[in-house]
């Protein structure tokens, strides 16, 4: 089983190759929103994960209140940069607060009032399985003529994903999770930090070859 320092340091680094991609490309074009988008997410990710890798070392309103707040907060600048990707109305919209606040309650609860490790990687689990649904479904029923290909692969990657997730649900529904979980080696949670590398490195790729094919994407949209 790899270990967990390796993983949460391979996270990291390939966070911060798609936020400095992300940045420049932002800069060079602008008018690409998905550009800004996926900024945003990497960056909200990689605070994210600093935040939460550091539990045990810094106090617990840090590492698992406002960690899993930036994890949760980046996850829908993700969603909401690959509608732009797919040139769908992309935009923040209040109604994005609502996932956010029902999580960030469900985090204090369970770590203030009733704590249980198990209860708070059950709602980050299923956060991710809603919202990796819907990314999944959009990249399906909105493939461009000129993206097919990593479209449905998108789609597939993202699916994927949303079974890693409810496998992850119950697991940490049917057994005791250790406080101190990310020193552990265990399969689930290695499994989520091996998607998690995978899925930037594809985000990343996707969002080169989009910018390299910039033409090809604006001719799809007329």
């Amino acid at each position: 089983m790899l270990d967990m320092e390796i993983l949460i340091i391979s996270s990291t680094f390939v966070l911060s190759i798609l936020m400095i991609s992300s940045l420049f490309f932002w800069y060079k074009f602008p008018e690409e929103k998905y550009t800004k988008y996926f900024s945003l997410f990497s960056l909200f990710f990689f605070i994210g994960e600093i935040l939460t890798s550091s539990r045990n070392i810094i106090p617990d309103v840090l590492s698992i209140i406002i960690g899993n707040l930036f994890l949760i907060s980046g996850y829908i600048f993700l969603y909401i940069g690959i509608k732009a990707l797919l040139n769908l109305e992309a935009a923040w919209h209040n109604r994005y607060i609502i996932p956010i606040l029902v999580t960030l309650l469900g985090f204090l609860i369970f770590t203030y009032i009733y704590y249980n490790v198990g209860m708070r990687i059950i709602i980050f689990s299923v956060f991710c399985v809603l919202y990796g649904s819907v990314v999944g479904w959009i990249f399906w029923k909105n493939v461009r003529k000129n993206f097919k290909i990593i479209d449905y692969s998108s789609s597939l990657f993202f699916f994927i994903g949303v079974v890693i997730f409810i496998l992850r649900t119950f697991w940490a529904s049917r057994i005791e999770v250790p406080a101190n979980y990310l020193s552990t080696t265990d399969l689930m949670i290695t499994l989520a930090y091996v998607y998690l590398i995978f899925m930037i490195i594809w985000i990343t790729i996707i969002q080169t070859i989009n910018i390299i094919k910039i033409p090809l994407a604006k001719e799809d949209k007329k």
